[in-house]
């Protein structure tokens, strides 16, 4: 058994994986010239330079070809950092309002994170399932605003009293944060990451975006997210029909 907020993480993280694959078909079958066109002089087969204004000013060139194929690769994995990410939060946040709605200790969900949430607001809920979302949605937004991943998931795993393995979260931690490096920095990697860090791999500065590390990215994230998962469903924190086999 298994929470649905767990089969979709599953489910979306694989739709990223086959962006991973796709790009590097793509890029392969760019650089060994299944997309060359000898005879033009465009960059790439099928270029329509009515369309392609940007694209069209690159040379037919080896060099140009494998230029675009591995920005290409760059940016998609610097994507894949970022929706991975995205999945997590959104998942901490479903088990969190399924487990209030579940009618789970409100005392520690809300914890130290004091909310005033006007009466019209409760009232136009209607329900009891609104409700928990308001306010849930409301702790969650107190938990971000803290803007520390492992605050967030230390305290997600507090407040429904999980005891999620610590090895587990500070695996994929560093995998997480590198999210905020390429968001603000532009991927420019601080020296005390560097140093907590040694196993992840620095490239002029930066994080070396590559399938090493996207690949362990992966199977670190859904290894703790599996451990979140198995004790949310263990301990009976969500109704059944936010239950999956």
């Amino acid at each position: 058994m298994r929470s649905k907020a767990f089969h979709d993480f599953e489910s979306k993280v694989g739709y990223f994986d086959d962006d991973i694959d796709l790009v590097e078909v793509v890029r392969l079958g760019i650089i060994n010239g299944d997309l060359t066109d000898n005879s033009s002089s465009y960059v790439l087969k099928n270029i329509d330079p009515v369309i392609h204004k940007h694209i069209k000013r690159r040379n037919n060139s080896n060099g140009s070809r494998e230029l675009l194929a591995n920005h290409l690769r760059q940016t998609v994995y610097s994507s894949y950092v970022k929706d991975i990410y995205e999945e997590v939060t959104l998942y901490l946040k479903t088990i969190l309002e399924n487990a209030a709605e579940n009618g789970f200790d409100s005392g520690r969900i809300i914890g130290e994170h004091s909310t005033k949430i006007d009466a019209k607001t409760i009232l136009a809920a209607g329900s009891w399932r609104e409700v928990a979302h308001v306010i849930t949605d409301s702790v969650f937004q107190s938990l971000e605003s803290e803007k520390s991943t492992l605050k967030l998931l230390e305290k997600i795993s507090n407040k429904l009293a999980l005891g999620v393995n610590d090895n587990l979260i500070n695996d994929a931690l560093p995998y997480l944060e590198v999210r905020h490096f390429l968001v603000h920095t532009d991927g420019k990697i601080p020296e005390k990451f560097k140093r907590d860090n040694p196993h992840i791999s620095i490239k002029a500065g930066h994080v070396k975006l590559d399938y090493e590390f996207v690949s362990d990215m992966r199977d670190k994230v859904k290894r703790l997210i599996k451990e979140y998962d198995e004790k949310v469903v263990s301990a009976n924190l969500l109704k059944q029909e936010h239950l999956r086999n």
